[in-house]
């Protein structure tokens, strides 16, 4: 089973990319972010697949 949430670290593996990458990327597309634990972001997996598309060529 697949965790909804992602960390920052699992999200930017999931995308194959660094986490300097995805934080650039998050901060000029934003993506929704939920926080669950002491200021710890989380991103949702289905959120992460749409905020994709718009990357894909």
């Amino acid at each position: 089973m697949q965790t909804e949430y992602l960390t920052v670290t699992a999200a930017a593996e999931y995308l194959g990319v660094s986490r300097s990458t995805f934080w650039r990327l998050r901060k000029e597309y934003p993506i929704s972010t939920y926080f669950f634990e002491v200021s710890y972001p989380r991103f949702k997996r289905s959120d992460i697949e749409e905020w994709a598309e718009q990357f894909k060529e």
